[in-house]
């Protein structure tokens, strides 16, 4: 059994290469990152930056490749970056092997620069990307999108800032691409050449295996894949109280590990899930800091830059939790983000998954009769006997549920995408503003290759029950949870209203919104936001209430685009 420690100190990395080369040296330097906008981009024709965690041991410096290469990683990995492991990712590129790059012991994004090409890669359950674009003979990379472009106040798109206002989960930089997890690009100065080199391959119990079968397994496999943080000091773990964060607190806890339990508190009743955290806590017997979250002035701060837009509701939120978790000398913290892509029902679900599914005749009669007694009513449910429609997308933010735009200049054509969980905008910009500064890397322990085999491989039927009128969520999870948690946990149903501190304070500072998003901001310059619409909404409660959510998105973009022009040398065009 491995017990190496996990390694966090390499967080991403940034480079540019004209080939070919003609042996011209690689400007290599391994250097702490620096936040937007401070960070300077390198002029040179050739360089490539490795990126640490600021206050990581000045002496665990990255291995370099022999034979004219040099490589830089971002990620989390067990282990230390040493020459052998150097080696072995260098001959797997170099052989064109390139898909024993998915056994590497980690989660990994990084690139490989030779003499005659350029190699980036992006691992399976990676959770940032690299971005890169090519201009002839020449390829530039790097773990922040601004970096790429220069002047970019000139090279945005007007509809995808108005789809970002909106809460669009996109790209904002149109010319720029992303690696997609478990691809790699292989440039030779020619052009760049995309290759997927791991993807997910379904293992499903054999056939009869009951939820209780799933549940049993994917606990084993949780526990496999957070020992390694029973190795890794003092952990944290940002606990909700809900199913996802308190299984993973569970397993690291059963591993032995040293956990701390961060929790987001409000004085919020609508909002409040602190019981359930703290019950967990009980349970477990590990510490409870509550952070009590930010609704005054400071939840929207001016002082604020983004490289990318935070199109989200919670930054300052995040932006207390990582002081929080510094301040306690805490590098790595966990939650539950792959708990929904897991063992929820996703945006695929109906009739057509109970009758295909591998489901014994009682389970099939049983949820069919759910299905009649459910909230979806009887023209939807006969609707989803086809493979083309889901229940789970009535509700999505399109068409009669779409978001509130009362104070953008209207766009009605503009479609709505449902967000790519292959690329989470909020995240990486979470990574590159809060987390990556301060020294603390966040982790996801689902996000493991064994335990996605198993799930993906799952009847889809069993990712959700109808009974009774209601629909029960990820029935297998609470399965596993049933004998390590207390029922207050795993009979959880329904959820509380957890926009309404957001909603609160929208309500609370309308002037604030009005300074902000006013006719001299660069949002009404590019002509998406209205000011006589805005003067409109924020003079009602209820249309503040219903445009809470776009109004703060709306304010964060707005930050992004007074960052990009605090560094361009001339006003954004009306």
């Amino acid at each position: 059994m491995d017990h190496s420690p996990l390694t966090v100190d390499y967080l991403g990395c940034a480079g540019r290469v004209s080939l070919p080369r003609d042996g011209a040296p690689v400007d290599y330097a391994c250097v702490p990152f620096t936040a937007f906008p401070e960070r300077i981009v390198p002029e040179g024709p050739v360089y490539l930056r490795q990126w640490t965690r600021p206050g990581m041991d000045r002496t665990a410096q990255p291995a370099r490749a022999a034979e004219r290469t040099s490589l830089a990683l971002g990620g989390t990995f067990a282990g230390s970056l040493d020459s052998a492991l150097v080696d072995r990712i260098v001959a797997m590129f170099r052989s064109g092997r390139y898909a024993d790059l998915a056994g590497l012991p980690g989660d990994l994004v990084g690139c490989l620069v030779t003499d005659d090409r350029v190699f980036l890669f992006r691992s399976l359950f990676t959770r940032n990307t690299l971005f890169y674009k090519q201009s002839g003979t020449t390829v530039e990379w790097s773990s922040d999108p601004a970096d790429l472009v220069p002047d970019p106040l000139d090279r945005l798109d007007r509809e995808t800032i108005w789809r970002i206002c909106r809460g669009d989960s996109i790209l904002a930089y149109p010319e720029l691409r992303w690696l997609r997890p478990g691809h790699l690009v292989v440039f030779d100065g020619v052009s760049a050449r995309t290759v997927r080199y791991d993807r997910i391959d379904p293992k499903p119990l054999p056939r009869g295996s009951t939820p209780q079968d799933y549940a049993d397994q994917a606990w084993e496999l949780l526990l496999a894949t957070t020992r390694p943080y029973a190795h890794s000091g003092r952990v944290g773990v940002l606990l909700s109280g809900g199913l996802d964060s308190s299984a993973v607190a569970a397993a690291l806890v059963t591993n032995g590990a040293e956990v701390t339990a961060y929790h987001l508190d409000t004085d919020d009743p609508l909002a409040d899930e602190s019981g359930y955290a703290r019950d967990v806590c009980r349970h477990l017997s590990i510490p409870f800091v509550p952070i009590m979250t930010d609704t005054g002035a400071g939840h929207l701060s001016e002082d604020w830059r983004f490289s990318h837009p935070y199109n989200h509701t919670g930054y300052r939120w995040l932006e207390q939790t990582v002081q929080q978790v510094q301040q306690d000398g805490v590098v790595l913290l966990t939650w539950g983000r792959d708990g929904d892509l897991l063992f929820g029902p996703g945006l695929h679900y109906g009739v057509h998954d109970v009758l295909s599914g591998q489901l014994s005749w009682p389970e099939k009669r049983l949820m069919l009769r759910g299905l009649l007694c459910s909230r979806w009513g009887l023209h939807s449910v006969l609707k989803s006997v086809r493979r083309s429609y889901s229940l789970m997308t009535e509700n999505a933010p399109m068409g009669k549920n779409a978001r509130h735009t009362d104070f953008l200049v209207p766009m009605p054509d503009v479609p709505y995408e449902f967000p790519d969980p292959e690329f989470v905008p909020e995240e990486q910009t979470t990574d590159l503003g809060l987390a990556w500064p301060h020294g603390v890397q966040f982790c996801s322990p689902m996000a493991n290759r064994e335990l996605y085999e198993l799930i993906t491989g799952m009847p889809q039927a069993y990712r959700c029950i109808p009974y009774g009128g209601r629909v029960i969520s990820k029935p297998v999870l609470r399965l596993m949870l049933k004998d390590r948690l207390p029922p207050m946990i795993w009979r959880r149903h329904g959820r509380l209203w957890l926009a309404s501190p957001h909603e609160t304070f929208c309500l609370n500072h309308p002037r604030a919104f009005a300074a902000l998003l006013g006719p001299d901001c660069l949002l009404a310059r590019m002509n998406i936001v209205d000011p006589q619409r805005l003067t409109a909404v924020l003079s009602q409660p209820l249309s503040i209430r219903r445009n809470a959510e776009t109004l703060i998105c709306t304010a964060m973009t707005e930050l992004f685009l007074r960052s990009l022009q605090s560094q361009s040398p001339h006003l954004v065009r009306s």
